[in-house]
């Protein structure tokens, strides 16, 4: 048997005024069971679509910027990506895409790793990593998790594309050697 909740643990769970639930369940956005002295309950299996969890697994949201400065970017590509899956829980990390340790892309992976991940929504893959998409392509397979790239690859020329890897490489071992040079000093 499906477990009910009462409309102020919906409520609670779902963070929405108990407003709004009626409102949904008189529009059909959400499956209400009427007791018979007319009270609402909301099943379990509702309540979970509604947050996009399936099968205990959750969607989410990766966004990703390289610096500070295209913190504005960064916001739009969570916008973007809200408008497509509203439910979603969101991740966005500020650094280099060619870096595997990225705090919201360490904590996206350990979900995958547990199983807990059923759908990655990205505006492009090089938002999830510059280099290894693949591999990670094939760890989220495993795990039974997709990924769905919103915006889809750009147009680049093969020329333009290697070029544009061949700088972020230049760049990444630049900031290293940079960064050794001053411990020395």
């Amino acid at each position: 048997m499906e477990k009910l909740y009462t409309l102020r643990d919906a409520c609670r769970i779902l963070q929405i005024h108990p407003t709004t639930l009626r409102m949904w369940d008189r529009e059909g956005k959400i499956r209400c069971v009427r007791m018979q002295n007319n009270f609402r309950r909301v099943p379990e299996s509702e309540i979970n679509r509604i947050l996009g969890i399936q099968n205990g697994r959750v969607t989410y949201i990766y966004a990703r910027v390289s610096s500070i400065e295209q913190k504005e970017d960064l916001e739009k590509q969570i916008i973007r990506l809200k408008s497509i899956s509203p439910v979603s829980k969101v991740f966005s990390d500020i650094n280099s895409g060619m870096r595997f340790n990225r705090k919201g892309f360490k904590e996206l992976l350990e979900l995958i790793e547990k199983d807990k991940v059923s759908t990655i929504y990205i505006t492009h893959k090089d938002r999830l990593a510059r280099f290894g998409f693949d591999l990670l392509e094939q760890i989220c397979a495993i795990h039974g998790t997709d990924i769905v790239e919103v915006d889809g690859e750009e147009m680049v020329s093969a020329n333009k594309e290697l070029t544009n890897d061949l700088i972020s490489i230049i760049t990444s071992f630049s900031a290293r050697l940079y960064g050794l040079k001053s411990h020395k000093m």
